[in-house]
This record gives structure tokens, sequence and C-alpha cells, in this order.
């Protein structure tokens, strides 16, 4: 085997480890992502249970405004028919007093039952807020973990990196040029091996000179179908 394919077998295994850093360092925004979106149904749990109570401590203050409202419309007819002296007006106050009073009886029961839905939401907001405190922490610590992942990513690429420009020196100019444009564009396999006049990257099968061409080990041999580099193997 020609020296040059032995440092380029080296300095591929190297670029695939750097692709592979690389892709795992572009993933991890993606895994964050989905991380965070495990809170999207708790957070619209909690915002629901929320807004409900919000909905019904309104109704609440709408009807205690209404009974105010009509606790000072009785105080008010009570004091008319204090200063009244006609029988027939002091008998159409008390019945408007009567009236007003039912409304209040009425409003009463509606607060009430206003109260105690108010309760049962506060309930379901409570165990909502405990739900999403237990999946934060979980996405807390998932988001830990990627962050702390992501930096020895980062370090391991840089060592990578700078073991393959120690290994790409060796490399002639054209021939690493070549080998360049082909991981490029192949992928991870730029020099793959002849097995039984076969090549590993396109799997087609040689020309009976390629072969040839190899066993001398005299120069950069490629398979005429891919355009990879191939190295033998008998």
């Amino acid at each position: 085997m020609l020296p040059e394919i032995t440092q380029l077998l080296k300095l591929q295994e190297r670029d695939q480890r750097i692709r592979a850093l690389q892709k795992e360092l572009k993933d991890i925004p993606k895994n964050e992502a989905m991380a965070k979106m495990q809170l999207a149904g708790d957070l619209a749990s909690v915002e629901a249970a929320s807004q409900k109570s919000k909905e019904i401590e309104v109704k609440i203050k709408s009807v205690e405004l209404d009974i105010a409202t009509r606790q000072n419309s009785i105080k008010r007819l009570h004091d008319q028919q204090f200063e009244t002296r006609k029988n027939d007006e002091f008998q159409a106050l008390g019945h408007e007093i009567k009236r007003y009073e039912g409304d209040v009886s009425t409003l009463e029961d509606t607060e009430l039952e206003h109260m105690e839905a108010l309760e049962k939401a506060k309930v379901v907001l409570k165990e909502a807020q405990a739900k999403l405190a237990i999946t934060q922490g979980r996405v807390d610590e998932e988001l830990k973990s990627l962050a702390i992942r992501a930096e020895g990513v980062k370090a391991r690429l840089l060592i990578e990196e700078a073991e393959r420009k120690t290994l790409a020196i060796p490399v002639e100019a054209p021939v690493l040029d070549l080998y360049n444009r082909l991981f490029t564009k192949k992928g991870d396999s730029a020099v793959v091996a002849l097995n039984h006049g076969i090549c590993a990257g396109c799997h087609m099968k040689v020309v009976t000179g390629t072969v040839q061409q190899l066993r001398a080990g005299e120069t950069i041999t490629q398979c005429e179908s891919c355009g990879r580099i191939l190295y033998l193997v008998e």
C-alpha cells in the first residue's frame, strides 16, 4: 500500500470523527428545543387554570358589587319609609325593599356558587403548577446535561481538528486536494477498499486495468465509477 494511502486513511478516520462531532454539536440546539417543548403542555394547563380562576374572581367581584348596590337601595328605601306619612307609599316602598332583598338573596346564592367554583379552580391550578414544577426540574436537568455535553464536544472537536492538521502535513497538495473534494462530495468515504475487484464505496466492479494499477502500487488509483481513491485488499 502506498504511504500516501496509509496517511489518507488516518486522515479520513480523523475527518469522520470531526464530522460526527460537528453533527452532534449541531443537533444539541434541536435537542434543547425538544426538551423545552415538554413544558408546552404543562404551561398551557397552568395558564388555562389561572385564567379560569381569574374569570371566577371577576364574577365574584361583579356579584359583590351588585349586592352592595341593592343593599344601598334597600337602605335608601328604608329611609324613605321612615320619612313618608302616606300608608300606600309606605307599602309600595316595602314591596320594593322585599324585591331588592330577594335579589340580594339570589345574588348571595350565586356568589356562594362562584366561591365554590373558585376553590375547585384553585385546586386544579395548584395541581397544574405542581406538575409543571416537576417537568421544569426534569427539563432543567436535561438542558444542563446538554450544555455540559456541548462544551465537551467543542473541546474534543478542537483536539481532533488540531490533530487533523498535523496528519495532513505529509500529504502532497494535489493528493490532499483530491481527497478533500472526494470527502466533501462522497460523504464519509473518500478512500475505500477494493475487495475481489469490487469498490467498497459504490459496490461496482472495476476493470482489470484498475486492479493491475493498484497491485503495481506506484500511483494513486481511483474507481472509474465513483472516483473514490482505492486501496487493494487481497
